[in-house]
């Protein structure tokens, strides 16, 4: 659903640019300090045994939980906010002594909902669920990154490896975040569309059946209405895109958004509102045997049925609110 037209604040507008270019900062990290290595040893040495160490038993960091979580309640994540403007709605009660796998819906291109209303403060997350320590998953990748890994410890987030989510959610109070459809489903981001890859994941269901965590709903209006992506569905283009997703988990759809100063195109993503709709928690029964067990697997496609059919529900009850505009309602396309 579209805000008023007008542009934003330079403020606002900057605060945005800053939210682009947080997905540029792994190449420019690497290039920064490849070239800054490169220019004499006694900048080699230091960098070498940082870029040791993160890569090594500086991964243990991830789910330590003893980093520094201020950088949450910066200024700049609120104001990223107010551009679009992002805006947090709860529909349930989430008691601090469960567990809970948030799952999000769609990923879109930049995922900026996540930034505004989980990774950090700027829809006031702690506030409206007390007691909730909730970390937002992303790739492994993120974490031997140099200067990006530390960012990512600042706000809380962890890689989505099977053992970091088991071992998070070992504690009550304890949630992650995660975007289900991943990179195949930013792929399919259009405006005014919610075209979700959900009918072959369950591996957050697992998870949930391993850790007796209950499975919370979200989705997420608008997200693919702040960039406009191409789909390429052949040639050249579509085989890297293909390629860079099956090496790092990871890919960039193409597109653009408007201008800084007005313009049409560029890379400012546009003006469009995103609501965040938090759903009713779907509790899971803790499964004890083996995960692969015929069991398991049956248990895991009964919860994923019923999760999907309390998406449908939030989605229905929603709708008409924040999606207005729809030119097609949500699909399970994969």
């Amino acid at each position: 659903m579209s805000v008023k037209q007008d542009h934003g604040t330079v403020l606002q507008k900057c605060a945005a640019v800053f939210a682009f270019t947080l997905y540029l900062w792994s190449p420019i990290c690497w290039a920064a300090t490849i070239y800054i290595a490169f220019r004499s040893w006694w900048y080699a040495v230091p960098i070498l045994t940082y870029l040791v160490y993160i890569n090594g038993s500086g991964l243990n960091t991830i789910t330590s939980f003893t980093f520094p979580t201020g950088l949450k309640r910066a200024s700049i994540w609120k104001v990223m906010a107010s551009y679009f403007p992002v805006r947090l709605h709860k529909t349930a009660e989430l008691s601090s002594s469960d567990r809970y796998v948030f799952a999000m819906h769609p990923h879109g291109v930049l995922s900026l909902h996540a930034w505004c209303s989980f990774c950090t403060e700027a829809c006031g997350f702690t506030q409206q669920f007390p007691g909730i320590d909730l970390h937002v998953g992303t790739l492994k990748w993120n974490f031997k990154c140099p200067l990006v890994r530390e960012l990512m410890l600042a706000l809380g987030l962890i890689d989505v490896s099977k053992s970091t989510l088991l071992k998070v959610l070992k504690k009550p109070g304890r949630a992650v975040a995660l975007a289900v459809g991943g990179a195949e489903e930013s792929l399919l981001s259009r405006p005014h569309t919610l075209d979700l890859v959900l009918k072959k994941r369950q591996g957050f269901i697992r998870i949930a059946l391993q850790t007796g965590a209950a499975v919370v709903p979200v989705l997420v209006f608008g997200e693919n209405d702040v960039w406009h992506a191409h789909q390429v569905k052949e040639g050249m283009l579509h085989s890297i895109q293909e390629a860079v997703k099956r090496a790092t988990g990871f890919t960039v759809p193409l597109g653009h958004g408007r201008g800084f100063f007005y313009g049409p195109v560029g890379l400012l993503p546009f003006r469009e509102s995103i609501n965040v709709v938090v759903g009713g928690p779907l509790q899971v029964e803790q499964y004890n045997g083996d995960i692969k067990s015929e069991e398991a697997v049956q248990l895991g496609s009964k919860y994923h049925q019923e999760y999907i059919q309390k998406l449908q529900a939030l989605y229905d009850a929603h709708k008409d609110v924040f999606f207005s505009d729809r030119v097609s309602d949500m699909r399970l396309v994969k």
